[in-house]
C-alpha cells in the first residue's frame, strides 16, 4: 500500500492518480521523489566506476610483484608490511567497486 503525498489517503502503489483527492502523479519515473539522478547515476560515472575497478585489479597484481621484488632486494619492511597493506587496500576497493556495480 502507498499513501498520497497530498491528502495522505491510502491507495494502490501502482496508481497514477489518488482516488480520494485526484492528485496526479507524474508518469515519468525520473520526476518522482527518490528517483536516482545526478552525476552519480550518469553514464560518465558508470565509465569511471568501470575504469576504477580495472585500476584496482591491476594495482593489486602490481603490488604482489612489487612485494616479491622488495623481498628479493632485502627490503623487509616493504615486502612484509607495506606490500600486504597496499594489496589489502586494493582488494578492498576492488570488492567495493564490484558490489556497487551489481
Amino acid at each position: 500500500m502507498a499513501y498520497c503525498p497530498k491528502c495522505k489517503g491510502e491507495m494502490s502503489a501502482t496508481a497514477i492518480q489518488c482516488p480520494h483527492c485526484m492528485f496526479d502523479f507524474p508518469s515519468d519515473t525520473s520526476l518522482r521523489p527518490g528517483a536516482k539522478s545526478g552525476f552519480a547515476y550518469s553514464p560518465f560515472a558508470d565509465i569511471a566506476l568501470m575504469a576504477s575497478t580495472l585500476a584496482c585489479a591491476a594495482g593489486a597484481m602490481i603490488t604482489v610483484f612489487w612485494s616479491i621484488g622488495a623481498l628479493g632486494n632485502r627490503m623487509w619492511f616493504e615486502g612484509f608490511v607495506a606490500g600486504p597493506i597496499a594489496f589489502l587496500i586494493q582488494v578492498g576497493l576492488l570488492v567495493a567497486f564490484l558490489r556497487v556495480q551489481s
